[in-house]
């Protein structure tokens, strides 16, 4: 569509179960933000240092194809440039004085023996730039573990993002239960266009799969 920029955002713990849905996103988006335990993988595959954080060594060179298709056909893969990380998963809120903020550049990176839980407040200001001037939105899973104080304000940030946008008049669309109960913790499931739970399938029909449902439909009309 002429004038339009569409963009992704996802999360979520497993580059491998959001593979399928990434590699058909990066077809129809110009711009892709990954974020949750997913982008340490990506990260990874850059030559960052992730310290303990989630990695799925089996996934690192389909991540870095994935990195060099987006480059050679001029799509946009954003990934976190700070991390909150602690040294154990929580069990419950913990302090500031408990976490430590790294910068994900190479060079940087984590430190061994702390796990990135959520993005860090830089993070945002580069997802606030990406996101500037685009018309369509789709957004699946958070950027951290948002169900536990401090490891909620990255994810917090980014809806408080998708508010800003969709008052510009971009139509932001949010699927899938984690995502779904991020708005609601944060009280602001009233704030983007279109709220879905089948998060799983409503990517499935953005990155272009036929969903028989709605194929069943189409041929109705």
């Amino acid at each position: 569509e002429p004038g339009s920029s569409v963009a992704a955002v996802i999360g979520g713990s497993k580059v491998s179960t959001k593979l399928p849905v990434i590699e058909g996103l990066l077809k129809s988006v110009n711009v892709l933000i990954l974020g949750g335990g997913l982008a340490f993988t990506f990260l990874k595959a850059q030559g960052v240092p992730i310290g303990d954080s989630l990695l799925e060594e089996s996934m690192i060179d389909t991540a870095k194809d994935l990195l060099k298709r987006a480059e050679e056909t001029g799509k946009k893969i954003v990934l976190p440039v700070d991390a909150v990380c602690g040294t154990s998963f929580p069990k419950g809120p913990v302090s500031i004085e408990e976490t430590k903020t790294f910068e994900l550049v190479p060079g940087k990176g984590i430190e061994d023996g702390w796990c990135g839980f959520d993005t860090g407040p830089k993070s945002n200001d580069v997802y606030k730039e990406s996101l500037t001037g685009v018309t369509k939105l789709v957004m699946n899973g958070p950027m951290g573990v948002f169900e536990i104080p401090p490891y909620d304000q990255g994810t917090k940030g980014l809806v408080d993002i998708l508010e800003d946008i969709t008052k510009q008049g971009c139509v932001t669309v949010v699927g899938g239960g984690d995502s779904v109960a991020a708005l609601e913790q944060f009280h602001k499931a009233h704030v983007v266009s279109y709220v879905s739970t089948g998060g799983g399938a409503t990517l499935e029909l953005l990155s272009g799969i036929d969903l028989p449902g709605v194929a069943a439909i189409e041929e109705i009309e």
